[in-house]
Order: structure tokens, then C-alpha cells, then sequence
């Protein structure tokens, strides 16, 4: 294994090593679809577009509409929340295929980092690794491992209107975060438990 600090002098620690570098695998992962989140979304776009053919019929179709021209458009108010569902169920599997394909992994006897370069910009997260560090390995020839967790916060409020208002409490989601779909997940893990050895080792020696 070669440490090739190219482009990495300015954010490495110094005496920190790179142990290993790689990509998730890229492609659309259709087994995503069986989810809470595509039967919802299913739901929530059939919704939408029963209710964009309900205001088109009440107006007098897309095609027959008369009145303001806010009531013209008025069933085309429905088409973001198609759009949402839609989204919610297969949208959001080539917008992960697309961040995947923009992902870089990199580990080294102290950190495991994730690049990403998108639209949205560039952005390098940086987990240190400690001893006591849980890791979670989902084996194969592709597998991930997971180090570290992102919590979400959603605060409750009030939802819908009239007699379908209803009170959702606040909701927190924990994500976790790691090295997705990389090859010989195994080989990296050790790589990483070696890391947390050595720490451990180097511990002991200053106790």
C-alpha cells in the first residue's frame, strides 16, 4: 500500500497515513424500490392525481376552462406534489446513483473521509476514528461499512386543514454514515479495526 499524499498535504494531520482509497460502486440499485418510502410515495402521487383530474373536471377540463385565469391553472397547482411522489418513488434512486457516482472514500490511521463533488458543491466529512469506534460491516463481494451515525431533528407541528388538521410530534431519524457499496468491504474493515489496534496499543504504552 503506497501513502500517496497527492492533494492531501494540506488536510492530513501530520505523521497521518492514507491506508486506503476508493469509490462506491456506481448504477441505479432497483431493490431500493421495495421500501416504506415507495409505497408512500405511490400513495401520495395517486393522490395528487386524482386531485389534479378532480379540479380539471370541476373547472371544466384543461381544455374547456373558463373563468380568471387563476381558475384555469388551478389543477396545475397539484402537478408538484405528482412530482414529490414520483420522487419519493423512483426519483430518489437515480439521485443517489448520481451522488454515488460523484463519491470518493478515503481512510487513513486516523480518519475515514467522504468527498463529494456536486451540484451542490464540494464537501469533505471527516470522521475520526477512535478505539472505541463501533463498526458495522455488511459483508460481500459489495458491501458497506458503517462508522459513525447522523442524527435528523424534525420539530412537531400542525398538519393539513379544517377537520383533517391533525398534531405530528417532533421526529428524530439516525442515519448512518460510512463507506456504501465498496469493493472487498472486508479488506477495508480490517484495515480499520488494525487502525483502532494500534490506537489502543499506542494508549496503553503513554498509561
Amino acid at each position: 500500500m503506497t501513502d500517496d499524499r497527492g492533494g492531501w498535504d494540506d488536510i492530513l494531520d501530520p505523521g497521518e497515513r492514507i491506508l486506503w482509497q476508493g469509490r462506491p460502486r456506481g448504477g441505479v440499485i432497483w431493490t431500493d424500490l421495495l421500501s416504506v418510502q415507495s409505497v408512500f410515495g405511490l400513495f401520495f402521487a395517486g393522490f395528487a392525481v386524482f386531485w389534479v383530474l378532480g379540479a380539471a373536471s370541476i373547472t371544466g377540463g384543461f381544455h374547456r376552462m373558463s373563468g380568471p385565469d387563476v381558475f384555469r391553472f388551478f389543477p396545475l397547482f397539484g402537478l408538484p406534489f405528482v412530482a414529490v411522489g414520483l420522487y419519493m418513488v423512483v426519483g430518489r434512486l437515480f439521485w443517489d446513483a448520481y451522488l454515488r457516482g460523484r463519491t470518493w472514500y478515503t481512510l487513513s490511521d486516523r480518519t475515514a473521509y467522504i468527498a463529494t463533488d456536486t451540484l451542490r458543491g464540494r464537501k469533505l466529512e471527516r470522521y475520526p476514528i477512535e478505539p472505541d469506534t463501533r463498526l458495522i460491516l455488511n459483508d460481500g463481494e459489495i458491501g458497506n461499512l458503517w462508522f459513525a451515525e447522523r442524527v435528523v431533528h424534525r420539530a412537531g407541528g400542525y398538519t393539513g386543514t379544517g377537520s383533517s388538521r391533525r398534531y405530528r410530534g417532533p421526529r428524530t431519524t439516525v442515519h448512518p454514515v460510512g463507506f456504501r457499496r465498496i469493493e472487498s468491504p472486508r479488506r477495508v474493515f480490517a484495515l480499520m479495526r488494525d487502525a483502532q489496534a494500534a490506537m489502543n496499543g499506542a494508549a496503553a504504552v503513554r498509561a
